[in-house]
């Protein structure tokens, strides 16, 4: 089983830089073949004489629909067209950048998300920048145009502060991979005023990833800046996005590298039906999840999203960061909350599922075990019942989580409300990982061996609901401490329910002949259980 699983990372990572070989291999042939010119230079200006500057992106006022041609043409120091476009001064502005193009098609995502930016926001003026004839470039070419893309969308925003009073702080730019850096240009253009928001929908990661703040999108780009990282560059994994922090609030669903639902050995299938258009298809899986997410945010108002600040996306799979104190969790997409817009350090973690809608819920579970000496990790199968349901069974993996603790725990994600928890299922798959030198000594304690006297000892569980913030402690039926034999289930049931019954005597009992198990110094992981 371990080898096939190693077979098929090596195949995914395998397939993934296939993927994005051959799109850097297109991307210089479409360098060779386009009569569009290559790096879009400086902007020639005669700033002495006042003369417009020389734009090489445009600019369309979505109205409807899902053709490009149904748009507006706005063009800069014409005033006629913003009448003729029923361009309303008294609204706020919300400018959608694309990015890197290999077809030079206006794709869909575009009219889906400023659709939805009508739907939600009612009252607004959305305008989509053309710059496809600089994207359509060799990939490095089109992240060198970029700039002038920012420079572009700056002049338009500065003619319109002069000619209809556009405050900037009405001003919200949302840029897509390239178009993402585009708008950071932009938005670092102005001097002594900010534009009010820049949102970075998976920002492109080659040539920007670690270089310095002036040469990408920052957090000093605008009043605030918030970022959606879907498929960045892992240890295991290549990928198109940026993967450092780089904004006030940056989230990174499923870790940021690589989601639910997108397959890269499907790459094989796609360039079999789709010829080379097959290659971005299969990249843009995962790269296009931001616009997505970001899009279903303006959506489904009713199921929004929260992410958690974690150090990593290992810590986050532990459940150690469902915590929403001091602004540790926030919302994904349109309803963020800005709060305070000082400079980040750590992300936003959370999980999805593989389609529409992505929400998911996220739980903690915390096992206090009473018969491990030395660390371990623990398979286990978990299932949750409550008021409005049951999740079924859901493996695990319980981690230890801090040195020296008896007290064990794992992420669980369900995708339907359960509503109030009343008992847990727990079953024990008689698998237990040891510390990396115990590993080598056979049969040092029972729980190495196959028969019946292999055991878990469990005491309590507590589980932690990451989106209500709530807390249940669930006991055994007995209130004693129960000992899991391999794939034989237990229910837990909630503590407080137990404590209601006669046997609460017992139950105080027990929990004290517990504690004394643990004078050799564990005990405070009993009180931090609680």
């Amino acid at each position: 089983m371990c080898e096939r699983n190693i077979r098929d990372v090596m195949r995914i990572q395998t397939a993934a830089r296939l993927s994005l070989l051959l799109i850097y291999t297109l991307s210089a042939a479409v360098k060779g073949t386009s009569n569009i010119t290559d790096a879009a230079g400086e902007t020639h200006t005669t700033e002495a004489v006042h003369t417009p500057a020389v734009l090489k992106s445009s600019f369309h006022v979505y109205r409807e629909g899902n053709l490009f041609e149904e748009t507006c043409a706005i063009v800069p120091f014409r005033w006629e067209t913003l009448e003729r476009c029923a361009y309303n001064t008294s609204n706020d502005l919300v400018l959608i950048i694309h990015g890197w193009t290999m077809n030079g098609i206006m794709e869909q995502w575009i009219f889906s998300l400023a659709s939805a930016l009508k739907f939600r926001m009612g009252q607004v003026n959305v305008i989509i920048s053309d710059w496809r004839s600089l994207a359509l470039q060799a990939y490095p070419i089109a992240a060198k145009n970029s700039r002038q893309v920012g420079r572009d969308v700056a002049t338009l925003l500065e003619w319109l502060e002069k000619a209809v009073q556009l405050s900037m702080d009405k001003v919200h730019l949302i840029g897509y991979s390239l178009g993402a850096h585009a708008a950071g240009f932009a938005g670092s253009h102005f001097r002594g005023r900010k534009v009010g928001r820049i949102t970075g929908l998976d920002p492109a990661g080659p040539h920007f990833e670690g270089v310095p703040a002036f040469d990408r999108l920052s957090h000093d780009d605008a009043q605030f800046v918030d970022v959606i990282h879907t498929f960045a560059k892992s240890n295991i994994m290549p990928g198109v996005g940026i993967n450092q922090i780089i904004g006030h609030v940056d989230f990174y669903p499923n870790g940021g590298t690589f989601q639910p639902g997108c397959k890269m050995l499907d790459i094989y299938s796609n360039v079999y039906q789709y010829g080379l258009q097959g290659v971005p298809k299969t990249i843009k899986c995962s790269h296009e999840r931001a616009v997505k997410l970001y899009t279903e945010s303006l959506l489904n108002t009713s199921q929004p999203i929260t992410g958690f600040r974690c150090r990593g996306d290992s810590t986050f799979n532990k459940g150690l960061c469902l915590d929403c104190k001091q602004d540790r969790c926030n919302t994904l997409g349109y309803d963020i909350r800005r709060g305070r817009a000082g400079k980040n350090t750590k992300g936003l973690y959370f999980k999805t599922g593989a389609e529409t809608p992505y929400k998911v819920l996220h739980y903690q579970i915390r096992v206090l075990l009473m018969n491990v000496i030395e660390p371990v990790e623990a398979s286990v199968s978990i299932t949750l019942n409550g008021t409005g349901g049951e999740s079924g069974e859901l493996p695990i993996t319980l981690y230890q989580e801090s040195s020296g603790e008896k007290i064990y725990t794992s992420l669980l994600t369900v995708s339907a409300d359960l509503g109030h928890l009343t008992s847990v299922g727990l079953v024990w798959r008689g698998e237990l990982v040891w510390s990396s030198w115990l590993r080598r000594v056979r049969n040092i304690m029972t729980w190495n061996e196959p028969d019946q006297r292999a055991e878990l000892s469990v005491w309590r569980i507590c589980i932690k609901s990451g989106e209500k913030q709530e807390k249940v402690w669930f006991c055994a039926s007995s209130g004693k401490v129960t000992h899991l034999k391999p794939s034989q289930e237990h229910q837990f049931i909630r503590c407080d329910v137990l404590k209601r019954k006669p046997s609460s005597h017992q139950e105080k009992s027990n929990t004290t002949r517990v504690k004394n198990k643990l004078r050799d110094g564990s005990q405070r992981s009993t009180e931090s259980f609680y």
